[in-house]
């Protein structure tokens, strides 16, 4: 056989595999912090694998092997080459990998299972036919595959994986690929043989087990978010408490200060009633502070972050235009801003020496972005890890939140986070996409 007719062959048998798997995985490579040039590497990923196909063919006709073995090895390359291609589409780890392909890889067995019962049973059952009803039911099966998985989610990493249980995720990838493979090998044993009713009830079985994958999986993904959520609102509960705690301290100092003016006022002196008279106005000051960015919500966040660095003599100097923030949701913005500054304000406030209290933010729009930066002194050893703070306290659960919230919020809108840390100096960075 030439490598033309296993061309043509691989074209009629392997192609729909091919895609149907493929979109799949871009389906999953979508809720995924995509690289550049995304189209571009899923072209070459998905022709790289029918390429694979046509020269297994091509071998097969050509130089013949135990049908068994040879699937095995044909099948699980393809498994391996699609999961090996979402991270090369997108930054996902291993388990993201295995699920997008495992998903995609079960839905593409149940369709293939399924058309198979009439092709089987119907004598005569046109080609065209056959591989228009696959190519539909494939179609209609990723559609709702997208629409569960994306769909109504837009903008929000979902594949986060923070909760998954990476046992389950292995073993359901493991199984799907010999599972599938066997039955689909000795099914191929069994049409030779002509025995149509053994046929029907594998064919049954096989789509039955790969639609139990996928809702495996599924509940699997929603159950690890659902964990995410309850954790994300315990975070939330500590946090408020938090800010209870500092807006405390702040009303008591200003209580204090006027129970001791009520006591003191009448045993002033001219000069003494000055001093005091400035100590007031400062106060005063603390609470008419009005930060003025063009946006409500970042207006809010600054101006209790400025009270509270104010009541813990800390310095922020903040330049902020938040004219094109309008395509991030209020509660966004609040936290964003709320945990980079909380996290500032904590490094700092245990510093010594008055002129490394201060904290820097600048939020400037350059072109379609927005260009957020906080820079402030630090006492703490930073330590970073695939670019990211590892907290060093005990309550790793609470204190570990902020960074992960700044993350999300910054994945959730398709930005990019850095952090760096030299010479006692901490810096964050966000470079937010403006959407036209």
């Amino acid at each position: 056989m030439s490598l033309l007719s296993a061309l043509v062959i691989s074209l009629r048998d392997d192609l729909l595999i091919t895609l149907s798997v493929g979109v799949g995985c871009v389906i999953a490579a979508l809720c995924l912090r995509r690289r550049p040039h995304f189209s571009l590497r899923v072209g070459i990923s998905v022709l790289t694998v029918f390429a694979w196909m046509v020269l297994t063919q091509f071998y097969a006709r050509n130089y013949p092997r135990p049908p068994m073995i040879f699937g095995l090895v044909r099948y699980m390359a393809v498994f391996a080459l699609y999961g090996l291609s979402v991270s090369f589409w997108s930054k996902a780890n291993l388990f993201q990998s295995l699920y997008a392909v495992t998903v995609s890889y079960a839905i593409q067995n149940m369709c293939e299972r399924l058309i198979e019962i009439p092709r089987n049973a119907v004598p005569g059952f046109p080609l065209w036919v056959d591989r228009l009803c696959l190519a539909a039911l494939m179609a209609i099966s990723l559609w709702v595959y997208y629409r569960v998985l994306v769909s109504g989610r837009r903008g929000r990493t979902v594949l986060d994986f923070s909760n998954i249980n990476t046992s389950l995720t292995l073993f359901l990838s493991m199984t799907v690929v010999a599972v599938t493979v066997v039955l689909d090998l000795k099914l191929r044993s069994y049409a030779d043989a002509g025995d149509v009713g053994l046929q029907t009830c594998l064919n049954i079985t096989s789509a039955l087990f790969s639609f139990l994958i996928v809702v495996v999986c599924m509940s699997h993904l929603r159950e690890s978010e659902s964990e995410r959520r309850a954790e994300i609102a315990s975070q939330l509960l500590y946090s408020e408490r938090r800010r209870y705690e500092q807006e405390k301290q702040i009303h008591d100092a200003i209580n204090i200060k006027c129970h001791d003016i009520r006591h003191q006022i009448a045993a002033l002196g001219e000069e003494g009633r000055r001093d005091e008279l400035k100590a007031i106005d400062k106060l005063i000051n603390i609470y008419d502070t009005s930060i003025r960015t063009q946006n409500p919500a970042l207006d809010v966040v600054l101006s209790g972050k400025s009270l509270a660095c104010n009541s813990q003599d800390i310095t922020l100097t903040c330049l902020a235009d938040g004219r094109r923030m309008d395509f991030m949701e209020d509660s966004d913005i609040y936290a964003l801003f709320g945990n980079i500054l909380d996290n500032a304000i904590e490094a700092v406030r245990v510093i010594q020496e008055p002129e490394k209290r201060i904290i820097s933010l600048h939020v400037s729009v350059k072109g379609d972005l927005l260009f957020i930066e906080c820079q402030n002194y630090t006492t703490n050893r930073i330590i970073l890890k695939d670019g990211f703070p590892v907290t060093t306290k005990m309550d790793k659960d609470y204190h570990g939140y902020g960074i992960r919230s700044i993350r999300l919020l910054t994945e959730k809108y398709g930005g990019d986070l850095q952090f760096t840390a030299e010479k006692g100096m901490f810096r964050l960075s966000i470079l937010l996409p403006i959407p036209g």
